[in-house]
This record gives C-alpha cells, sequence and structure tokens, in this order.
C-alpha cells in the first residue's frame, strides 16, 4: 500500500456543479468539430480526384440531412470557440508592465479580434 489517499469519483462527476457541465459541453464540442474536419479533408480528397467527383460529393453533401449536420457544426464550433476565448486570458494572462490586463479585454485582443478579423479577410475575399 502506498499511504496515499485516492478519492473515489463517481461517473458522472461533472454533473456535481455547473461549471463542470460547461466544462464538458465544451470538451464534447470538439467531437463535432473533429468530425466537420474529416469531412473538410474528405472534400479536398475529392477536389484532388477531379471535377466530377468534387461534384457528385457536393451534391452528396447538399441534402437536408448534411445541411443539418453542417449547422449542428457551426454551432459547436462557435460554442467551442467562445468558450475557449474565455477560458485562455484566466490560463495565460496577459501583462502590460505590473498591471494585469482585464479578462474580457485579454479575450477580446487573444481571441475574438483576430477571429473576426481573419473572418472578414475570407468573406472580403470569397465575394470580390
Amino acid at each position: 500500500m502506498s499511504g496515499q489517499y485516492h478519492r473515489s469519483h463517481s461517473r458522472a462527476w461533472f454533473l456535481e456543479r455547473p461549471g463542470y457541465i460547461r466544462f464538458m459541453i465544451r470538451e464534447l464540442t470538439s467531437f463535432f468539430v473533429a468530425a466537420y474536419l474529416v469531412v473538410l479533408i474528405l472534400t479536398l480528397g475529392r477536389a484532388a480526384a477531379g471535377e466530377a467527383a468534387l461534384a457528385e460529393w457536393l451534391q452528396a453533401l447538399s441534402g437536408t440531412g448534411w445541411m443539418v449536420a453542417h449547422g449542428v457544426a457551426l454551432v459547436m464550433a462557435v460554442w467551442h470557440a467562445v468558450t475557449w476565448f474565455k477560458a485562455v486570458p484566466q490560463a495565460m494572462p496577459i501583462f502590460i508592465g505590473e498591471k494585469k490586463l482585464d479578462a474580457p479585454v485579454a479575450a477580446v485582443l487573444m481571441g475574438y479580434g483576430p477571429w473576426l478579423t481573419v473572418t472578414a479577410g475570407v468573406v472580403w475575399w470569397a465575394v470580390r
């Protein structure tokens, strides 16, 4: 016996506090993001296979079920990003001299600002 105390946890430990529930939801959203990345990789593979293969794949992705899946993946990706941007300033605070930058300002500087800038650039590129 090692003499160390190992506290046992129930399988539903994350239901004990609202913060734990939010954490687990954020972790669950990563599976949706990963699944959507698999679809993106498959799309790139079809694009490399030729124009006919890509057209067939895009036709399959335009079905109602896939549209719902795209919407769910978008909502999950946004939830994941927003909760990540809220968590980063707590884990990696920004200091200007001796003064710690407020968490909302740091979240804008490190997360929302770059996200919106890249999004605006992609939208500009897509509509030009």
